[in-house]
């Protein structure tokens, strides 16, 4: 008898290196939805790097996700989640906000009218000609000829342009264009080209309005045309930083009848970053200074508590506690951007005979 006993046994195939696959194959996509779903954020955080070869990989990185992410409203996931959480209720991308001011009433508008420094010193010019102010003015725009608003920037620009778009539409004869350019500024036109784009808003569009916002990724060395590189806020930095500002105000204010505004960068979170900032401010208001066309917008005293610190939370007209700055420390939240698209609409009221008809 044969008592030898085969012991191998039929198993079935080996699936670890499937299930493996897929466990990895699911953390990539996870992995590509976390990106997606904090691609602002993530983008927000690289333009606050110092000048570095990191900065520039992160910013070359996040950019086209980001703009990629927000067009297709891939990022509301988070959005919801932060504000059924309590966290950031405001932090939404440009594709949010023009729904939500055109829901906006005018009674709301007028309710949390803002009264900061600037435009108390203005009111009280707008009291003494009120008699002036009330005559009626023949406006030559039409629907058919309407005032062409422009405004155009970095960052910034994204998170209240559309907002300020969709405030001067609210006036039939007026068109307005929100060209926010991600990561760009004035101190890298091998990245982004200002001067040559203003040119060809000037030309192609001759908008009667534009408003500017530069500077959040400007405090980094600069390369000249010789090819010699400028450390950030050296003697030869600051005189090649206000000529390129300068060029910028010249080619826009072109045509003297147009409306021309500058906005300064607000008050930073990180103190460093906020003194760069300072700086900054510091050259486009001296060269606005010395051309009649340009009006510098100051948002220091908007975006600041009562002892002038960074705020992220300030009280509106009525009192009531707004969240103003999104979570960076850098940009403008949702009411933030309102504040500003409102301040906005005054400068350019003051700067004009009759435009302020247009948003009674």
């Amino acid at each position: 008898m044969n008592n030898t006993f085969d012991h191998r046994t039929d198993h079935p195939p080996n699936l670890n290196g499937f299930a493996a696959g897929r466990v990895f194959a699911g953390g990539l996509l996870g992995l590509g939805v976390a990106i997606c779903l904090n691609s602002s954020i993530l983008l927000a955080e690289a333009e606050r790097l110092p000048d570095s070869t990191s900065r520039s990989i992160s910013v070359a990185v996040w950019t086209p996700i980001e703009s990629v992410a927000s067009p297709l409203k891939l990022t509301w996931p988070r959005e919801i989640g932060d504000r059924l959480l309590g966290r950031a209720k405001d932090e939404q991308q440009i594709t949010l906000i023009r729904e939500q001011v055109e829901m906006t009433t005018e009674t709301n508008l007028e309710q949390e009218e803002l009264v900061v420094e600037s435009v108390q010193k203005e009111r009280r010019s707008e009291a003494s000609s009120s008699t002036s102010a009330s005559e009626p003015v023949d406006s030559p725009w039409t629907e058919d000829n309407p005032l062409d608003v422009w405004v155009a920037g970095d960052s910034m620009v994204q998170f209240f342009g559309e907002t300020f778009v969709s405030m001067v539409e609210k006036s039939p004869v007026v068109e307005g264009t929100s060209e926010p350019q991600l990561s760009s500024g004035l101190s890298r036109p091998d990245y982004f080209d200002w001067p040559t784009r203003i040119a060809e808003i000037m030309t192609e569009h001759d908008p009667d309005v534009i408003v500017l916002m530069f500077g959040g990724n400007d405090a980094q060395n600069i390369r000249t045309a010789d090819s010699r590189w400028l450390e950030r806020f050296s003697a030869p930095w600051t005189d090649e930083y206000r000529r390129r500002v300068g060029l910028v105000m010249d080619i826009a204010t072109a045509d003297e009848e147009r409306i021309v505004l500058w906005v300064g960068q607000p008050p930073m979170r990180a103190a460093g970053f906020d003194t760069r900032m300072q700086l900054l401010n510091e050259v486009y208001q001296a060269e606005a200074d010395e051309r009649l066309g340009v009006h510098y917008v100051d948002l220091r005293s908007m975006f600041t508590d009562a002892s002038g610190k960074y705020a992220r939370y300030l009280p509106d007209s009525s009192g009531k506690l707004v969240d103003v700055r999104l979570s960076d420390g850098v940009h403008l939240s949702h009411w933030g951007g309102e504040w500003l698209s409102k301040l906005l609409l005054a400068e350019i009221s003051r700067a004009s005979d009759g435009v302020g008809e247009l948003w009674p």
